[in-house]
């Protein structure tokens, strides 16, 4: 079949009987996967490129259907003139998708969708660098997606400009970089002007073979790690934008009632419906009724925790007191109730769903802060926030919590200052952590804490463990004649999971520290130099 003069169709059912070999050769062992799995590993990169042309072409299609549907046409409009109501119904169902889909694929197609007016001259799309690059097969839609959908965060409350322009550039090229084409480049920021140029146009004059290298080269950054570089960057760009966002988020927050013994846990479930009946119950003491205060510690602690937790839920003083004294369930007398009744009534604005929420968090709250709560890694349960000095002073910005990917906004930060400790972590030119030698072979709980702001959990590529669940590695080993025996020194500690701590001295990845941070080696199968390269997730600096 000559490609020139196939059509859509034609090029559809060869791949089908393409899939269709390769099926049969690998259910035969005679086909990819067959000897090894490099085999079958490079056939899940070709079928990937064939999906990222497939995804640009059904992105571009919805695009074009929502512009012949839009509301100023009218009835001369596509989806009315086939008897739908909207773009997306008419997709979903010509294309047999789920609206969902549909509408996915409209609205980032919408956003990269360039066009020449009828004088000639071109409409850009929102994102041009994004759309040339989505276009050109260089990044898949998860990528183009999550790039347009964090920035257009941000262009929606600051408007276009060039930081915009630039930070879009910026993870363009970084979304396509890959480890051949940094190889040279260990610790500094990617080359936003001239990688995407560079990658654009890899396969310019160098033929297939160019362009069959380029897709198999791994990634430097993976869709995940491309989606916590555009928070970050969102935060630098809008540092007023994290108090509003947070606040939409938490009016959205909920939790239901699961259904009473439907997963054959009934014991367990009776025991959780009777621990949050004893917050939500209106026969919940108030510790602002002296009668509460015969019922013990318990009751107080309890409600303190109650109203604590509606305080840091976004509900204000007056709001979180009205909240408690609705459930006060202290009998009061007429004289009492007369004095009431003229007062405004304050109204509890939490839904069910938000309720039961903030319930369960103060059970949490309350066995985190009990003696006899399980110690992690010799510590009580303990909330870590990192933020920058400049932020924390300003009173604007946003701040990170350990195992979280979205920041929190700084009035979050100022109420746990109220009720807990602060530990400064102070951190070099080099984002190094400056410290005090130990003389203790085990990481102290204040290095554990500077560790977690440092690394921000397992420094090993791809592994997402949280600090909370990982170990102070020795980088060099405690007893070696590199680094003397006595001394656990922070630039000798990095974090790694109990997994990867069990397998880095048998592993293919190999640690090394460099300007007081530890940085990871690769396998000689994806970097043959081995280049070391910066490990962890620390996101308080500037990306």
């Amino acid at each position: 079949m000559d490609l020139h003069d196939a059509s859509l169709g034609d090029i559809a059912e060869r791949l089908r009987e393409l899939l269709d070999q390769n099926r049969a050769a690998v259910n035969t062992g005679a086909g990819p996967g067959a000897d090894s799995g490099d085999a079958l590993l490079e056939a899940a990169h070709a079928w990937e490129a064939i999906g990222r042309a497939g995804d640009a072409a059904r992105t571009w299609v919805a695009a074009e259907v929502a512009h012949d549907s839009r509301r100023e046409l009218d009835t001369a409009g596509l989806a009315y003139r086939h008897g739908f109501a909207s773009a997306k119904k008419l997709l979903a169902a010509t294309t047999n998708i789920s609206e969902r889909t549909a509408a996915t694929r409209i609205s980032l197609g919408q956003r990269l969708r360039s066009s020449i007016s009828i004088s000639g001259t071109p409409n850009p799309s929102f994102f041009p660098v994004v759309e040339e690059a989505f276009f050109a097969g260089q990044v898949g839609v998860d990528t183009a997606a999550v790039i347009c959908r964090t920035l257009s965060e941000v262009v929606n409350r600051t408007g276009w400009s060039d930081d915009t322009d630039r930070a879009e550039r910026h993870l363009v090229a970084a979304a396509m970089a890959t480890i051949a084409d940094t190889e040279d480049d260990t610790d500094s920021d990617i080359d936003t002007d001239g990688l995407a140029d560079r990658d654009a146009g890899a396969d310019e004059g160098g033929g297939t073979d160019d362009a069959d290298k380029f897709w198999r080269a791994p990634r430097r950054y993976t869709v995940e790690e491309i989606g916590r570089l555009a928070i970050r960057i969102r935060e630098h760009l809008d540092p007023d934008g994290a108090e509003p966002r947070d606040a939409v988020k938490q009016s959205l927050r909920g939790f239901s009632y699961p259904k009473v013994g439907a997963d054959g846990m009934a014991l367990q479930l009776g025991v959780f419906l009777a621990a949050v009946d004893s917050i939500l119950s209106p026969r919940t003491l108030d510790t602002s009724n002296p009668a509460s205060h015969a019922a013990g510690p318990e009751a107080t602690d309890l409600s303190h925790a109650s109203a604590g937790l509606a305080g840091n839920q976004g509900i204000t003083g007056d709001q979180a007191e009205g909240a408690l004294a609705i459930n006060d369930p202290t009998p009061l007398e007429p004289a009492a109730q007369d004095d009431t009744s003229s007062d405004e009534a304050v109204v509890d604005a939490r839904t069910a769903e938000q309720k039961l929420l903030d319930a369960v968090m103060t059970l949490l709250e309350l066995a985190a802060t009990s003696p006899s709560a399980s110690l992690l890694n010799g510590a009580a349960p303990t909330v870590n926030v990192h933020v920058t000095l400049d932020d924390l002073e300003s009173g604007r910005g946003a701040a990170w919590i350990d195992g979280s990917t979205e920041p929190v906004p700084i009035s979050t930060v100022d109420q746990l200052r109220c009720h807990g400790d602060t530990i400064t972590t102070l951190f070099g030119d080099h984002g190094e952590v400056l410290h005090h030698g130990k003389t203790k072979r085990l990481a102290t709980r204040r290095q554990r804490r500077a560790l977690a702001a440092r690394d921000g959990g397992c420094v090993i590529p791809g592994c997402t463990a949280p600090p909370s669940r990982c170990q102070a590695h020795h980088v060099t080993p405690w007893v070696s004649h590199d680094y003397p025996p006595g001394r656990t020194d922070i630039d000798n500690l990095a974090l790694l999971c109990p997994f990867h701590h069990a397998t880095i001295h048998t592993s293919a990845w190999q640690l090394v520290m460099l300007h007081g941070r530890p940085h990871v080696r690769p396998p000689s199968w994806q970097d043959p130099n081995r280049t070391p390269r910066p490990a962890g997730h620390q996101r308080t600096g500037r990306p």
